[in-house]
């Protein structure tokens, strides 16, 4: 057994390859087997043998005129002397995938799960029998014979002409519209000569919305099935005008290329990890994991249990009760707008139709939750996000998809683009170990504002989770940037596990995709039916429609009082940073520039000097300058900035602890205040000390007086003389 051969270096040594294999591009046939065999024989099978890849490979004509203007003069050249021919299945779908490749002596055959395409070649797990032979040994040559007759007959009478060899005289030096016009027809000739067998079934799939609103079908791109109405009837039967069939072909297939970005409807194949949701006739789409076809999402309320929902509930508390800081607001805003992220695309398309003034850029097309080691991002985003929505593939990481963490971010940015640019496909993707210079780097910025300002098809969105360590690059905060990226802080560690509430292996093991399946399927059809008040409402916040689905939900089966304090507010990460930035200010200020009124136990000031020692505030511009963003910190609706003045900024003491989560200056204020009562009550005890001291001093004052009364008057009454002493006198 060859454990992670190349592919390419089994086969350096021969000249000659036949295969059948899905080719994602021509380029791959261009780079790796043009320039090492002599004669390329292949069938286009298709990778998940599907009736929709079978059609849209036929009748998708725009893309095989890219792919022909698109192609090198060498891939050309082969292609008109008949070295390199290309064919496709055109009865019975090939489920093998094999290879034979030889020379004049020996042979190796390949038969498995791989197909030609990059993620094949270098990111999946495929498994390939192998078996190299000798042309003249007796034991090889019966294994060597099945092989070539079974590829002759696929070749030869199983597909027909991808691109006829005649074709390519006819298309060189033309243009676009003229090369359109050529492969039309060949088109059209191929299936009015009946060389390609279509299943009238399949047809009406695409044609007849009735029938697509309720089976199961292959999905298509917008581009071939609008080829495909254009030549049958909502019936699956043929239209006989061919010359009008040809002629709105042609126009379709112009007006695919007349798309602002020109760029193609991105095939499923060609994405990884394969999206499993897609949007098409005002229906979400969804991707069967077990026969691969798919079908509109119907989830009722009633498939949703209330085990479902408190197991919900318990995971966003468990970022309270688990973790030494509650960060359940970040959490729960997390989770909603992961519920919101299929249809983010249709509520800003909503926003450019609305008379309301508000910009579809205002909706964020990325998600980033930040954090610091073992905070809970990835636990997020690998635990709780995959299976909550239906996803049970690997991690994507971000080093597997920019090719490892340096600091060009170009691989990157292409594939994120590749599934932004799909036209049909909602799925979120969600990358792992973000770096944080991405949000740093030109090229990922200007890509992000362009996502934003460009893209008004279906499109999906990103969500990250992202290692942001102290000491690397600072968060980038402009405007620019955080009115498109949806920034949550993750920086609490948990809890010891004898102290946490809630056992992380019953929350993970309790979770499925049934509330995810609900909330966006009811939204999807509220949005596709939008009241003049929801409307209102939406404008003014776009994740306004699912947090009301999932209260409705809470309430349904009685937890409506569940995380009602935090249901309703969007976490707002800038908010949530100067939240901190404050905290911290008059916290290492130890208070010295807070002060109080005297009588005033609502507000507070707080003096400009103390951002003199702030780094880059040493002079009075600067001060002054700091002074403003500080006092702009505070958002407007808190009402906690009361005015701001030439030296500093009023403040309300108890809107501003609840800006900064605890009574910083509620208790500061009563500590000062409780001294001063102190003070006070001694001052009034001694006072009636002293008053009591006088009183008593004045009361003995007035008993001395009376008894000095009181004795003079006995004296005098002592020294008058009697009756009988006057009567008696002698002179």
């Amino acid at each position: 057994m060859l454990y992670q051969p190349d592919f390419f270096d089994l086969i350096n040594d021969f000249d000659r390859f036949n295969g059948v294999s899905f080719v994602s591009s021509f380029k791959i046939i261009e780079r790796q087997l043009l320039p090492r065999f002599k004669q390329v024989n292949l069938v286009l099978g298709l990778e998940d043998q599907r009736t929709g890849q079978n059609l849209n490979q036929f009748f998708n004509v725009s893309r095989r005129v890219k792919e022909l203007t698109s192609a090198s003069e060498d891939f050309l050249n082969r292609l008109e002397d008949g070295t390199l021919q290309l064919r496709f299945t055109k009865d019975q779908l090939f489920h093998t995938k094999y290879f034979i490749v030889e020379n004049n002596d020996s042979f190796i055959i390949f038969n498995g799960s791989m197909n030609l395409t990059k993620k094949a070649l270098t990111n999946n797990h495929e498994m390939l029998w192998m078996y190299a032979g000798q042309k003249d040994n007796p034991a090889d040559q019966p294994i060597y014979a099945a092989h070539q007759q079974l590829f002759q007959q696929n070749f030869t009478e199983d597909s027909i002409d991808y691109v006829n060899r005649k074709l390519i005289g006819q298309i060189r030096g033309k243009d676009k519209q003229a090369i359109t016009a050529i492969v039309t027809d060949q088109t059209l000739d191929q299936l009015q000569n009946s060389e390609l067998h279509i299943n009238p079934d399949d047809i009406t799939k695409i044609t007849n919305a009735d029938q697509q609103s309720s089976q199961r079908f292959a999905l298509v791109p917008d581009t071939t099935a609008r080829v495909i109405k254009a030549i049958y009837t909502a019936k699956g039967n043929k239209r006989r005008n061919h010359d009008q069939v040809r002629q709105q072909v042609q126009q379709i297939t112009y007006q695919s290329f007349s798309d602002q970005d020109e760029t193609e409807t991105v095939s499923a194949d060609s994405l990884c990890p394969t999206p499993m949701w897609s949007y098409q006739g005002n229906q979400i789409i969804i991707k069967d994991s077990h026969d691969q076809l798919y079908h509109p999402l119907s989830f009722p309320l009633y498939q949703v249990s209330r085990e479902d929902v408190v197991n919900f509930i318990n995971i966003i508390k468990s970022f309270k009760y688990n973790k030494v800081k509650d960060e359940s607001h970040q959490a729960l805003s997390a989770f909603m707008y992961l519920m919101t992220a299929p249809l983010i695309w249709k509520i800003r398309q909503i926003y450019r139709q609305s008379n309301y003034a508000r910009s579809a850029d205002q909706i964020p097309l990325s998600m980033v939750l930040i954090g610091r080691g073992t905070t809970g991002k990835t636990l997020l985003v690998r635990d709780y996000f995959k299976p909550f929505i239906g996803d049970h593939s690997s991690s994507v990481q971000y080093s597997e998809i920019n090719g490892g963490n340096g600091s060009h971010t170009n691989r990157a940015v292409g594939f994120l683009n590749n599934y932004l640019q799909s036209k049909r496909f909602i799925s979120p993707m969600i990358i792992d170990e973000l770096n944080d210079n991405f949000l740093h780097s030109k090229v990922a910025t200007n890509a992000i504002k362009q996502w934003s300002n460009t893209i008004d098809d279906i499109h999906n969105v990103n969500i990250f989770a992202m290692n942001h360590n102290a000491g690397g690059h600072a968060i980038n905060n402009l405007e620019e940037i955080t009115k498109r990226v949806y920034y949550l802080s993750f920086e609490a560690g948990w809890l010891p596990l004898d102290q946490q509430r809630y056992d992380y292996n019953i929350l993970i093991n309790s979770l499925n995709d049934h509330i995810y399946k609900y909330v966006t399927g009811e939204l999807n059809r509220r949005l596709n039916q939008l009241s003049g008040f929801d409307e209102d409402h939406l404008i003014s916040d776009y994740l306004y429609l699912t947090k009301q689905i999932v209260k409705e939900l809470f309430k349904n089966f009685n937890l409506a009082n569940e995380l009602a304090d935090i249901i309703d507010d969007n976490y707002n990460y800038k908010v949530d940073r100067n939240r901190i930035t404050w905290k911290m200010l008059i916290r290492d200020d130890d208070f010295k520039h807070v002060a109080f009124t005297n009588g005033d136990d609502q507000r507070f000031t707080v003096s400009k000097a103390i951002f003199n020692n702030l780094k880059g505030s040493t002079t009075y511009e600067n001060i002054n300058q700091t002074l403003d963003n500080y006092f702009n910190m505070f958002p407007r609706e808190a009402g906690i900035a009361i005015y701001q003045y030439d030296n500093g900024m009023m403040l309300s003491i108890d809107k501003f602890d609840h800006f900064i989560g605890e009574p910083l200056i509620r208790n500061y204020y009563n500590q000062l205040h409780q001294q001063e009562h102190d003070q006070n009550s001694m001052s009034a005890y001694l006072k009636a000390q002293a008053k009591r001291d006088e009183e008593r001093s004045k009361r003995e004052e007035q008993r001395d007086q009376q008894m000095q009364e009181v004795l003079a008057k006995l004296a005098a009454n002592q020294k008058k003389p009697g009756l009988f002493s006057r009567l008696f006198h002698k002179d």
